[in-house]
């Protein structure tokens, strides 16, 4: 069945978006054909991890009306070993743009909702996509908001810290109920599974489904951004664990 997967969560430096890169990815090696959009308009990092050339759009644009969608898809799929299968929309990451986008209006967050469902019809149905994976800002902020709304299936990322996953519950319960959303869990950067942290993982799985647990390895907070973990150790843990992962989203 084809999606729009939102990839949320509560507060920054959860890992989100490089869940959302590994995910993709995996999906596409899998044979599906993937759109990938930056939508953290207020700290753009994809283009970091692809390093792309020549681009002419952003989704910025699609979002303000000025551009249609697919002259902004670039594939990346040769960085990931494959043909025609991963294309990323990048956003804007310039301080202009960014500064822009926080200025936005009600009227213009209306709008970029009209816009996303727009883009999922038209590249679910027209563009043959299988998944459009979105990699949304952290927080209550109307743009995620307008993705969470809009996905399939929305994914929210925690830690355990106790913070986190406090306002992870929160947002489930002031957001996602109140539009009929069941997201799916992923818990990362685990450092130790004590009684405490049990209880705080309790705590989760009494609003959310919990499909994935994740412990915090060291290799990865080493890697270059631009590396992709899953291609570059394709038999570590933490990659077997995200194809678990996957195969629970599929």
């Amino acid at each position: 069945m084809k999606k729009m997967i939102t990839i949320h969560s509560f507060k920054g430096g959860t890992g989100k978006t490089q869940l959302s890169v590994n995910i993709a990815t995996i999906l596409a090696k899998k044979g599906k054909k993937v759109a990938l959009f930056d939508l953290d308009l207020r700290a753009p990092t994809l283009h970091e991890v692809f390093n792309p050339k020549k681009v002419k759009c952003y989704i910025n644009d699609v979002l303000s009306g000025n551009i249609e969608i697919n002259d902004c898809m670039i594939d990346v799929s040769e960085k990931i070993g494959e043909k025609n299968k991963l294309y990323v929309c990048f956003a804007n990451s310039s301080t202009e743009a960014i500064r822009e986008m926080i200025s936005r209006k009600r009227k213009w967050e209306i709008e970029a909702l009209k816009k996303l469902l727009i883009i999922r019809k038209k590249l679910l149905e027209e563009m043959n996509f299988d998944y459009i994976i979105i990699d949304t800002s952290p927080g209550i902020i109307y743009l995620s908001i307008n993705a969470v709304v809009a996905a399939d299936l929305p994914i929210l990322v925690t830690t355990l810290d106790e913070s986190d996953v406090n306002g992870t519950n929160k947002i489930v319960r002031d957001l996602y109920k109140v539009f009929e959303k069941k997201p799916m869990i992923i818990v990362n950067k685990v450092l130790n599974t004590s009684e405490e942290k049990m209880k705080l993982l309790d705590e989760l799985r009494k609003e959310s489904e919990i499909i994935g647990i994740l412990p915090c390895f060291c290799e990865i907070g080493i890697m270059k951004r631009s590396s992709i973990f899953v291609i570059e150790k394709p038999q570590h843990q933490f990659t077997k664990m995200l194809e678990d992962i996957v195969n629970k989203i599929i």
